[in-house]
């Protein structure tokens, strides 16, 4: 007899523009290949009166259908709606085992992430944020985070338990060996994502005969906040756009993704989408040391921790690309690492805390 999970969350599901798109889509894809037998309530929260009668339509449900547990993935953002508090009360009342994965951080720093939003509404949603957390100390019998350095900042709350999971990732057919000496990045280009330093430290590197190429997919607007805008066109660059499987002819292409991040407080919290992305397609990651990534990084020996300037990315490089028996060993790690981070790790630690 197969598992039987009630599964929220609050994104309208085939929106998968963004990480917090993506991991309720593929969570939702792991419980169904490994047998479960799921039922899902999703729909965003602020289309009020379709999300209410969802939620009403799976309190139907639970009056003849106990699951074994119930996993729910947070909003970005407090509840806005009463039902849905409702709702995870009534859940936790009929003894069903509540897991929830809580991941919104902003509040806490609200002069940082909304420095133009009004006095009031700031101080209301922080105010909701608080009432969330009292919702879930009662009601949840596990509350994960998504890296140590999160769950450090709630330490002081009252929750049952904390912990942290696999961050869930697809994984590579096999493990590529062959060194391309070809390097990737996708996302922003602004000073806090550090692809200046990059530049600078492949610039050098190609200067001295070594030769590594540079492939950035970045929308074309974005360049402009570059700094070396005389290193554009330099040869060694590839400047190119695009997204989802349009990637994939880069990934291919590579064989070391970068995340040369500044460091910043929340940074330093954060393990990025793009890192899994990185490893899903064998390409071991080279990150700054910015805490969550690095130990991340170091935990599974799948990339390079280097500082947030040229000099250490280069020497990095360097590194990576001279030792041929670290790279091979890398790779292995890498395809290893995708193996036991990937979505199905995620639902097998769930279902171990849950009911065991």
């Amino acid at each position: 007899m197969s598992l039987s999970v009630l599964y929220i969350t609050y994104n309208n599901f085939g929106d998968v523009s963004s990480g917090s798109g993506v991991r309720p889509f593929r969570i939702y894809n792991a419980f169904q290949e490994m047998g479960f037998d799921v039922k899902l309530l999703e729909g965003q929260q602020n289309l009020f009166r379709e999300r209410k009668k969802k939620v009403a339509l799976t309190d139907e449900w639970l009056k003849d259908n106990v699951p074994d547990y119930c996993y729910i993935e947070l909003p970005t953002g407090p509840l806005f709606n009463r039902c849905d508090a409702d709702l995870i009360k009534r859940i936790h009342a009929k003894g069903i085992p509540v897991g929830i994965f809580y991941r919104d951080l902003y509040w806490k720093y609200p002069e940082w992430s909304w420095p133009d939003m009004g006095y009031i509404k700031k101080k209301m949603l922080i105010h909701m944020q608080k009432r969330d957390l009292k919702l879930f100390k009662k009601n949840c019998d596990i509350v994960y985070f998504p890296s140590r350095e999160v769950e450090e900042k709630f330490q002081s709350g009252s929750f049952r338990k904390t912990d942290i999971l696999p961050p869930g990732c697809d994984s590579a057919d096999r493990a590529d060996f062959e060194m391309k000496k070809k390097v990737f990045y996708v996302g922003g280009v602004r000073e806090a994502d550090g692809i200046d330093d990059a530049l600078e430290a492949l610039d050098e590197l190609n200067a001295e005969g070594k030769t590594v190429e540079f492939i950035l997919v970045t929308k074309k607007e974005e360049l402009r906040h570059l700094k070396r805008q005389d290193l554009l066109s330099a040869e060694w660059l590839t400047i190119a756009e695009g997204s989802g499987k349009e990637l994939e002819e880069y990934y291919n292409q590579c064989d070391l993704g970068i995340l040369p991040k500044k460091r910043h407080f929340y940074m330093d919290m954060a393990i990025s989408v793009k890192a899994l992305e990185f490893i899903a397609h064998n390409l071991p990651v080279l990150t700054t040391d910015c805490p969550a990534m690095a130990r991340f990084v170091k935990e599974n020996d799948c990339g390079i921790i280097c500082s947030d300037n040229p000099d250490s990315i280069k020497a990095a490089l360097m590194d990576y690309y001279t030792d041929n028996d670290k790279f091979a060993e890398m790779k292995k790690k890498t395809f290893e690492a995708a193996v036991n981070n990937s979505w199905q790790k995620r639902i097998e630690k769930i279902t171990d805390d849950l009911i065991g």
